[in-house]
């Protein structure tokens, strides 16, 4: 071979050109999903502000409101004179009656005990430590009314009510990675408009908070990949619920056995993070400890939850359990249920099929341990349903849009 032919460089493929329809059908689909996520956004935030009207006022909420007025050193008779003044003044009649014991319809026990606090400060204030194990919501409520102004009672309201939001937003980006972005929009609102979500927003807990950051952490650790920040969040929930504590172990469980990345070593040690996280939140908050959280479920709402010495054993926890049961195959579990099981005929991908094992799994495990049916306990199990059941709809994807996320060059 001779040295000119040595030195002469390689010719490489001339880059083939894209057409100017190419670039216009990119340009189209692009402006098209501009415009869905300008539709989609408005029907969220008209959903949100009707939960923002309509909110469902609880006594968890003012302990709440309570616990953010604690942490600015008021006295005892302050916060319960501050706390029942602004409910009394933000919450229509008949449902402020309810709360302060004077609703004929509930349960004795309930009535006397929300009588008793309404009149009681030092009564009211032995439930603080049952609501002070929230510490990240009771945090935003401070901070809300505190620096920025906003009342205790709409603080309560405002705070689920903007995790619903961002929550939908979440759901339509998760959903429209396998489905067109216009039936994306369309079932991410049938998912959230579903009366689990929909509670979620109106209900003055942080549940709707809770449900935002595990979906986000679920997000990026199985369908990004990006374990760090997801890890991160999901650790992070504890402090919102503490119960998130076992979402975050059948999560790592199932990272580690199915590959995901996890090592054996790092799951044991953000699984003793997990729990060491619910251990030093519920002696900071001076919780009873769990005699006291199954009492108060299970049996009876005390008048003095501080002065009580329950009694909870075999025969109520399976008279509970019967009960937990009985009450889920009357609630919308077997629905959502049977969405992830026409997922998983459909062969899901696998980050979809991780979401659907873990929040089964984790609601299965929820349940025996604490069989109470609420739905607000659960909202991971029923977003995960209705976007493992969106994303099988592979009939509807619009392969233009999946083809590239990058404009042509």
């Amino acid at each position: 071979m001779s040295q000119l032919s040595l030195n002469r460089p390689l010719s490489r493929a001339a880059p083939e050109p894209i057409s100017r329809s190419a670039a216009g059908g990119w340009v189209a689909s692009q402006r098209a999903r501009l415009w869905v996520g300008l539709a989609f956004g408005a029907c969220l935030a008209l959903a949100s502000l009707r939960a923002y009207e309509y909110p469902e006022y609880s006594t968890d909420g003012f302990l709440y409101m309570a616990n953010a007025l604690a942490m600015s050193g008021a006295s005892i008779p302050v916060i319960h004179d501050t706390v029942y003044r602004d409910a009394k003044a933000g919450i229509p009649a008949p449902g402020f009656n309810h709360l302060v014991g004077d609703d004929p319809s509930e349960p004795r026990s309930e009535r006397e005990s929300f009588r008793e606090r309404a009149v009681n400060p030092y009564h009211f204030a032995e439930f603080l430590p049952c609501f002070a194990i929230r510490p990240i919501f009771n945090e935003l409520i401070y901070v809300l009314h505190f620096k920025l102004g906003v009342g205790l009672l709409q603080a309560t309201v405002l705070i689920p009510v903007v995790s619903y939001w961002l929550m939908g937003w979440v759901v339509w980006v998760w959903i429209s990675r396998y489905t067109a972005v216009h039936w994306a929009a369309f079932l991410s609102l049938l998912l959230l408009l579903s009366p689990p979500l929909w509670d979620l927003a109106r209900a003055t807990s942080p549940d709707a908070l809770s449900l935002l950051v595990v979906l986000l952490g679920m997000y990026l650790s199985f369908e990004k990949r990006k374990l760090v920040p997801g890890m991160i969040l999901l650790l992070a929930s504890v402090f919102i619920r503490t119960d998130n504590a076992l979402l975050v172990l059948v999560v790592l469980a199932f990272m580690y056995t199915a590959g995901f990345g996890i090592k054996l070593v790092d799951g044991i040690v953000l699984s003793a993070v997990a729990v060491a996280s619910v251990v030093l939140i519920n002696h900071f908050a001076g919780d009873y400890g769990w005699r006291v959280l199954y009492y108060r479920a299970f049996v009876g709402v005390p008048i003095a939850v501080g002065e009580i010495t329950p009694r909870f054993g075999v025969r109520d926890y399976f008279a509970a359990l019967r009960a937990g049961l009985s009450g889920a195959l009357h609630e919308q579990y077997i629905p959502f249920f049977l969405m992830g099981v026409v997922s998983l005929l459909r062969r899901p991908p696998r980050a979809i099929l991780a979401l659907v094992a873990v929040t089964t799994f984790y609601a299965m495990a929820r349940l025996i341990i604490f069989p109470d049916p609420e739905t607000r306990y659960f909202g991971p199990f029923f977003v995960a349903m209705g976007v493992a059941l969106a994303s099988s709809l592979q009939g509807i994807r619009e392969a233009p849009l999946r083809r590239s996320s990058s404009p042509p060059l």
